[in-house]
């Protein structure tokens, strides 16, 4: 239903390249956020704040979002079929995040070289949960690497994914089922119970997508590192989010996780590529180029599926069959008539018949 082209694949990547989140501009993630925020005060006084809420509260809020797209894109499509085709180009656009992804990490990267450590920590703190007030240079350049590396499936391949196999519902499903999950699906005793199926259902939506991401950073590698990412991975309590750090840390040659503060209190955490090196500021730069290698080879793969399924979809030309009638078929009969003239008398002529008339010698 309302499946992406090829054309429409690409251009939502082109915007998103061209513009990123410009600041000010109505996005799809900040209206999930203000309805999540509204209905989740509905459903906690409605049901209280356990997984039956939880459940409500998630299906309500994704329930209105593709709700209000499927409304607006049924009054585009009245109106003008092109305008409905731009508009699901500008949904997809607004779920994937490459561009601000890049630009958040060389926010933090610019005041760390400069020396402006309590900057970076700040700005670090718009890319991950943990505490970050107390990171040193090391700290920062980890935190930085690990949200470059986290966010490359759930910024950029997972949204791409799903738009690929569900359209720009999917995609849009995608987008709000995360959004649900960064802002309710937390381990603590507000939301244990209420976001416990937000965490689950982004945990399913990012399944298939995480192990893309890992599959796409190894491709170029010739798979080397393979087994030690499954292993990795396998380390992490999410069933997603050790695959893009795994195997961001094989591939830079890194050592990432270990020991983070959440709320002041220590959480021990796997530890990716042992024998790696510590992060420094320019691996910032290193893990950007990695992941823009991982979206250039995620929109590449998935650009030649949707290629050939569009060739697929496409019905075949068919060349208009001649017919023919019965009398077409029969030979044509010349109508033409054929008087038979009387031979003539036989002249005997010295010794020789000769027909014709006779001729005086």
């Amino acid at each position: 239903m309302w499946q992406i082209d090829l054309f429409q694949f690409l251009s939502a990547v082109g915007l998103d390249l061209l513009l990123g989140d410009p600041r000010g501009w109505p996005h799809l993630t900040r209206i999930a956020g203000m309805l999540a925020s509204a209905l989740e005060e509905i459903w906690s006084k409605a049901l209280g704040r356990n997984v039956p809420a939880g459940v409500c509260f998630w299906l309500s809020v994704c329930g209105g979002m593709l709700a209000a797209y499927a409304v607006v894109r049924q009054v585009l499509e009245a109106i003008s079929p092109s305008l409905a085709w731009l508009w699901d180009i500008a949904v997809v656009y607004q779920t994937v995040a490459a561009r601000d992804l890049d630009s958040h990490a060389r926010a933090v990267l610019v005041p760390l070289v400069l020396g402006d450590l309590e900057e970076s920590r700040r700005r670090v703190g718009f890319l991950v949960g943990r505490d970050t007030g107390a990171l040193d240079v090391q700290g920062v350049s980890r935190a930085a690497v690990e949200a470059v590396a986290e966010s490359a499936t759930d910024g950029f391949v997972a949204p791409l994914f799903w738009a690929v196999i569900g359209g720009v519902p999917g995609a849009l499903l995608y987008r709000c089922a995360n959004t649900l999950d960064s802002m309710v699906g937390h381990r603590n005793e507000r939301y244990e119970l209420f976001g416990k199926f937000s965490a689950i259902a982004d945990d399913a939506l990012n399944f298939i997508p995480a192990r893309l991401c890992a599959f796409f950073s190894l491709l170029p590698r010739g798979f080397r590192y393979a087994i030690a990412v499954m292993n990795d991975a396998a380390k992490h309590s999410s069933p997603n989010a050790g695959w893009g750090e795994a195997a961001a840390a094989w591939a830079l040659n890194l050592r990432l996780g270990g020991l983070n503060f959440y709320d002041g209190a220590p959480v021990e955490g796997p530890i990716f590529n042992k024998s790696g090196q510590p992060p420094e500021p320019r691996d910032i730069l290193r893990v950007l180029r990695w992941f823009w290698g991982v979206a250039f080879l995620c929109v590449i793969l998935l650009g030649l599926y949707v290629a050939k399924r569009d060739q697929s979809a496409r019905p075949p030309i068919e060349f208009p069959t001649p017919t023919f009638s019965e009398s077409s078929l029969t030979a044509p009969v010349l109508k033409q008539e054929y008087v038979l003239q009387p031979s003539p008398a036989p002249v005997k002529l010295h010794g020789q018949i000769i027909y014709g008339t006779k001729s005086t010698p």
